[in-house]
């Protein structure tokens, strides 16, 4: 019996232990495939998450592009509202001077119009062709200023392309052009603040917003509104970039006084960053 009992003990140790054994291994084939099933959806999560960050990204430039394109019409209307006022005073050879240079100026803005960032050196050029045609159509009723910081390489330096000229012409025509005496002046100012980032001035020394503001409300109530479309547009392209890329994009405008708080002009303060995810986004 001693014997028998050994044997039954035995066979079921060892009964025990195959199942064991079964169940071990079988555990763990389990947990090797839940381990493969786990890195399979982790890597499709990941592969989602990169086709999404793309698409938002695509969805991004196809939106600055939209709005980018809108400033084009707005922009080559005031153009041609010079050229209509020098043909109908008959001035003649204005009138040819002007649209030689516009002519200039629509071909560049034509060709980096699907571009939504480009060189500084191709921007200034763009703004000093504008600022031209402008004081062409105003019988040079102004002057301006451009200067860029001698730390920043305007043709390694990409910005937001037509990002400036809203802000400029706003300043020309509702600062400038309002002013009934004393010298205009308008200056565009740029500098270097750190990697990628980037800091523009536009300064003029006309009448200033609440004196603007005042004349604008009677142009509106005598009919005649105005909405600066290119502005809205400018804002709207910020906001979008701040957003979609996480860089630094603000804006800042300031009313200048003198010490009898005298308005003496307006400064518009643009601060931007063009970083290493923007630069690969819209320029793929």
């Amino acid at each position: 019996m001693s014997a028998e009992r050994n044997i039954l003990l035995l066979l079921s140790t060892t009964a025990a232990m195959a199942v064991f054994a079964v169940l071990y291994f079988r555990n763990r084939q389990q947990l090797k495939l839940t381990r493969v099933d786990l890195e399979a959806a982790l890597s499709r999560s990941n592969f989602l998450t990169t086709e999404l960050s793309l698409l938002r990204r695509q969805l991004a430039d196809m939106k600055l592009t939209s709005l980018k394109s809108q400033i084009n019409p707005h922009f080559v209307f005031n153009c041609l509202n010079g050229i209509h006022s020098a043909v109908i005073t008959g001035e003649t050879a204005r009138a040819k001077e002007y649209i030689s240079g516009f002519a200039r100026l629509l071909r560049m803005v034509l060709m980096l119009s699907g571009r939504n960032l480009i060189s500084l050196r191709e921007e200034m050029e763009i703004l000093e062709h504008y600022l031209k045609l402008e004081r062409l159509r105003t019988n040079e009723a102004f002057d301006y200023t451009l200067f860029t910081d001698p730390a920043i390489s305007p043709a390694d330096t990409l910005v937001p392309g037509m990002l400036i000229q809203p802000f400029l012409e706003n300043a020309i025509w509702h600062g400038l052009m309002a002013k009934e005496e004393g010298n205009r002046h308008v200056a565009v100012r740029w500098k270097q603040l750190g990697d990628n980032l980037l800091h523009c001035v536009v300064e003029d020394n006309g009448i200033g917003r609440n004196l603007a503001a005042l004349r604008c409300n009677v142009d509106l109530k005598a009919g005649t509104p105005h909405q600066s479309k290119g502005m809205e547009i400018c804002l709207e392209r910020i906001e979008l970039y701040r957003n979609t890329f996480h860089s630094k994009c603000n804006i800042e405008i300031e009313d200048l006084a003198d010490a009898s708080n005298t308005p003496e002009g307006t400064r518009v303060s643009i601060t931007f960053e063009v970083s290493a995810a923007m630069q690969e986004a819209l320029t793929a």
